[in-house]
C-alpha cells in the first residue's frame, strides 16, 4: 500500500473490530481465526492488531521494529538490568529477574519517564501553545521536560557545535531520527519533539533521549501513554533474558548494598570481590 508523509497515524481501511473468543477447536482474535493470522502476520503487525484494531503501514511497522530493536542492549548500568542481574546472582528463576526489571523500570525517573513524555505531548497538543512559549515557561519554572537529556549520552561537553548536535547525543535516537526521515516521516508528535530538542539544547545543552523520539513516533502511530510500558517490556526483556544466564556464571550472591548510614559507602552499591563459597548463603 501506498502512503504519503502525511498519513503516518492513517490507518488502513479496514479496521478489526469483532469478538474474540475460544471455542471447541477454534481461537477468534477481533473476529479473526487465529489460524489465519498465524504465518500471514508479523508480530509487529499483531501489535498494531490487538492496541488498535488494525494493521500498520509500512512505515510504521519498520519504526516500531526499528524502536523495540533499539531498546534491546543497554548495557548493565541501568536500574532495571541492575535489579534483574541482582535477583539472578541469587539464582531466583527467569521470572523474578524480568519481574526485577519491570518493576524497576516503571519508575518515572526510568522508563517510566516514556508514559510522562507521551502524556505531555498529548497535552501540548491540546494546548494549542506554542513550542517556544512551551519551553520557555517550563524552564524559567525550573520544570523538567519528560523525554530529554541522559546521564551518559549528553553533548554538553562538545568542543564546537555540529549538526542537530541534540539529536546525535545518543546513538539510538539518531538513528531512528535518521530513519525516520528516510522513510518521509512527518507525523506531527515527532516533529514537536524535535522542535522541542532543539531549543532545549540551544538553552541548556540538552539532548533528546530515548523515550522523546518514542514518544513521538508512538503518539503519531495512535498508542496511547498508557500502553508505553509494553513497548519497554517487550523490546528490553531479550536483553534481560541474556542477563539472566549470563549470571549463572558468576559468584552467587555477588551483589551486596552496605547497610547502616555509619558506613561512608551507604549512598553506593557495589559488585563484591569474592571466590564462589564453599557454602550455600543464607
Amino acid at each position: 500500500m501506498t502512503t504519503t508523509a502525511s498519513s503516518t497515524t492513517a490507518p488502513r481501511p479496514r479496521r478489526f473490530a469483532g469478538e474474540s473468543c475460544v471455542r471447541d477447536g477454534e481461537i477468534i482474535a477481533r473476529g479473526e481465526p487465529i489460524g489465519a493470522l498465524v504465518g500471514s502476520t508479523s508480530y509487529i503487525e499483531m501489535v498494531f492488531f490487538q492496541l488498535l484494531g488494525r494493521l500498520p503501514a509500512p512505515r510504521e511497522a519498520a519504526m516500531l521494529d526499528a524502536y523495540l530493536v533499539s531498546l534491546c542492549e543497554h548495557g548493565v548500568t541501568s536500574p532495571s538490568t541492575h535489579s534483574a542481574r541482582v535477583a539472578a546472582s541469587v539464582r531466583a528463576p527467569f521470572a523474578a529477574s524480568a519481574i526485577g526489571f519491570i518493576s524497576t523500570a516503571m519508575g518515572p525517573y526510568h522508563f517510566g519517564a516514556l508514559e510522562r513524555a507521551m502524556a505531555e505531548l498529548v497535552e501540548l497538543d491540546r494546548s494549542g501553545a506554542c513550542t517556544t512559549g512551551y519551553v520557555e515557561a517550563r524552564i524559567d519554572a525550573g520544570q523538567r521536560i519528560w523525554g530529554y537529556g541522559h546521564r551518559f549520552h549528553t553533548s554538553a561537553g562538545d568542543p564546537e557545535p555540529r549538526r542537530q548536535v541534540q539529536e546525535d547525543a545518543d546513538p539510538r535516537v539518531r538513528r531512528l531520527i535518521q530513519l525516520a526521515d528516510e522513510l518521509g516521516w512527518d507525523g506531527r508528535h515527532l516533529r514537536r519533539v524535535r522542535e522541542i530538542g532543539r531549543l532545549l539544547h540551544e538553552r541548556k545543552r540538552v539532548p533528546i533521549n530515548i523515550d522523546g523520539v518514542a514518544a513521538g513516533l508512538l503518539l503519531d502511530m495512535g498508542f496511547a501513554p498508557e500502553s508505553a510500558l509494553l513497548f519497554v517490556i517487550i523490546g528490553r526483556l531479550p536483553n534481560i533474558a541474556r542477563l539472566h544466564a549470563e549470571e549463572q556464571h558468576e559468584p552467587i550472591n555477588r551483589f551486596v548494598a552496605l547497610a547502616t548510614r555509619d558506613d561512608p559507602g551507604f549512598d553506593r552499591t557495589i559488585d563484591r570481590e569474592q571466590h564462589p563459597p564453599s557454602e550455600d548463603p543464607q
